[in-house]
C-alpha cells in the first residue's frame, strides 16, 4: 500500500487530480502519512463500523474490537472480484468451494447473499454465518466510540504528529 499510495500521489499531483487514500486506514498517524504522500484525505470504512452510530449489531462491533490485523482474509479471487472480509467460518466455506470450483459463482452465491449479511448485522449479531467486508485496520480498533469521538481522536493524533514530530525531524540539525 505504501508504494501504491506514493505512486498515486506522484502521478495524480502531476495531473492536478486530488485523491482520497482508502484501505487499511483507521488512525491519525495513518491520516498524517496519507496526507504526506499527497492524499487530500482518507476513507475509513472499518473504523466507522465500530462506532455507536453504525447500524450494526453490537456483537459485530465487539468482534471488530476483539480482532487483530490477522482476522481478515480474501474471497472472490477465483471470480475476479477479490474482497477482504472478516475471517470466519462462512469465509472459509467460500474459500473451500472456490478452490474446488474456481470461477463458478453459482457454487458460492448462497453463502454470500445479502440476506445473511443483513441478518447478522441487524438481527442476530452472528459473526460466523455471513461474509462481511472489513480491513486489516481491525487490528487498530480498540473501542466503540461515537463518530464524533473517533474523528476528534484521529484529528488530534494527526495534528500532533504534524505539529510536534515532523518539524523536529526536518530541521537542519536533524539526524537525517
Amino acid at each position: 500500500n505504501w508504494v501504491l499510495l506514493a505512486k498515486a500521489g506522484h502521478v495524480l499531483a502531476k495531473a492536478g487530480i486530488p485523491f482520497v487514500a482508502s484501505g487499511g486506514c483507521a488512525t491519525g498517524r495513518q491520516l498524517a502519512a496519507a496526507l504526506a504522500m499527497g492524499a487530500e484525505g482518507v476513507s475509513m470504512g472499518t473504523a466507522f463500523m465500530a462506532t455507536i452510530e453504525a447500524p450494526i449489531h453490537e456483537k459485530i462491533k465487539q468482534a471488530l474490537v476483539d480482532a487483530d490485523e490477522r482476522q481478515t482474509t480474501h474471497i472472490f479471487r477465483s471470480v475476479g472480484n477479490t474482497e477482504r472480509v472478516y475471517r470466519n467460518a462462512q469465509a472459509a466455506a467460500v474459500q473451500n468451494i472456490e478452490a474446488a470450483h474456481p470461477g463458478d459463482f453459482s457454487k458460492i452465491h448462497h453463502l454470500v447473499k445479502g440476506e445473511l449479511y443483513r441478518q447478522a448485522f441487524q438481527e442476530t449479531g452472528d459473526t460466523q454465518n455471513s461474509v462481511w467486508s472489513c480491513g486489516q485496520s481491525i487490528g487498530l480498533i480498540d473501542d466503540v466510540p461515537s463518530c464524533r469521538e473517533r474523528i476528534d481522536v484521529i484529528i488530534a493524533e494527526a495534528a500532533a504528529i504534524v505539529q510536534r514530530r515532523l518539524p523536529g525531524v526536518l530541521i537542519a540539525s536533524s539526524r537525517l
